[in-house]
């Protein structure tokens, strides 16, 4: 189970994280809106959703189109 300090510890890291991100003139300024307006992004408190953007964050641009692209064809079904 997960403890109240180890979520704080989390959420803390990973908002740095996110404003680092946020605030690197290397990525494009698209990029960056994008992904502050995305509401699993910046303001994201839920421990499993952190996990999940930090996963995402770690696919290549490949990786990321194939998800996404079976997750366009998932819905046609």
């Amino acid at each position: 189970m997960i403890m109240k300090e180890d979520l704080i510890y989390l959420q803390n890291e990973y908002r740095g994280c996110m404003m680092k991100i946020l605030n690197n003139p290397e990525i494009s300024y698209i990029d960056r809106e994008f992904y502050s307006e995305s509401p699993n992004w910046y303001t994201n408190n839920d421990f499993k959703n952190i996990i999940d953007t930090l996963v995402w964050l770690s696919l290549t641009d490949t990786e990321k189109k194939e998800k996404l692209d079976k997750e366009l064809d998932d819905l046609k079904i």
